[in-house]
């Protein structure tokens, strides 16, 4: 390929292919790979990518040395959308096979950003499956996974409508956890039937849990990206805390009140 490119051009576009990456899960070597990929395939032959867990730090130059780039980027700490960060892999691959040219990518980049937006009851009754599911897997009877449905479709209804919107990530994780927990008691404390408050409150609290970004921080400190892996892992223990506070802070009052736990 020519070296008449767009330096900047390009690495803009890796870049925003990187960020899609970061901020929807993916581990750090592949986010620089994918970036290091994309620009290559254009005539950026000296890209370089130094990736954090929250930012993009991008600098280059094109073949003959006479365009050079540098940009810096903060990418939040974000949820995780692993469809996104599959496309932009595949997306990466055919790149590399030159089957499109840069404002054909730059159009895909795009539509893979806007993407198809998850709907809201989706997004409820997806936490309340899983937190009914797991209910089971912990030991559950259909009765507490019922339960768990319950109490996880109260946690979905805030975490989109409350928690999203008004909260920071450490009060919305104490709330909500605690939220399920009061639900898990009132089951117990005012149905006949028997219960299993581990496998209830368990099974309720697992939409919460960050599993992505804990298993990245082990990745990312194993690939010897330590810096990353360890903001992640401090970011998924932040996360467990409150989770750990939530649920404790509950159980506390309520032995309090009744004069012993329930579990």
């Amino acid at each position: 390929m020519a070296f008449d490119v767009d330096v900047n051009k390009v690495l803009e576009t890796s870049m925003e292919a990187g960020k899609i990456m970061l901020e929807n899960g993916a581990e750090i070597f592949r986010v620089e790979d994918t970036m290091q990929r994309i620009s290559r395939a254009f005539g950026v032959k000296k890209g370089n990518f130094f990736v954090l867990s929250n930012g993009i730090f991008t600098t280059g130059l094109d073949g003959k040395e006479n365009k050079c780039f540098a940009k810096v980027e903060q990418v939040p700490v974000h949820g995780a959308d692993l469809l996104k960060v599959i496309e932009i892999n595949q997306l990466s691959r055919e790149i590399c096979n030159g089957q499109y040219t840069l404002d054909e990518v730059i159009e895909k980049i795009k539509t893979i950003r806007e993407g198809k937006k998850k709907s809201r009851s989706l997004q409820i009754f997806a936490t309340a499956l899983g937190a009914g599911c797991f209910a089971i897997l912990l030991g559950g009877t259909i009765w507490d996974s019922i339960s768990s449905l319950i109490a996880g479709t109260l946690l979905g209804l805030f975490m989109v409508f409350v928690s999203s919107k008004y909260l920071s990530k450490i009060t919305g994780n104490i709330l909500a956890s605690a939220l399920v927990t009061i639900v898990c008691l009132l089951f117990n404390d005012f149905t006949s039937v028997p219960t299993n408050m581990m496998a209830m409150i368990g099974g309720s609290i697992i939409p919460l849990v960050p599993g992505v970004a804990f298993v990245n921080g082990i990745l990312d400190i194993g690939d010897g990206d330590y810096i990353s892996g360890t903001v992640r892992l401090l970011d998924s223990m932040m996360v467990f805390l409150c989770i750990a506070v939530g649920v404790g802070v509950v159980l506390s009052i309520s032995g309090m009140i009744t004069g012993g736990f329930v579990l």
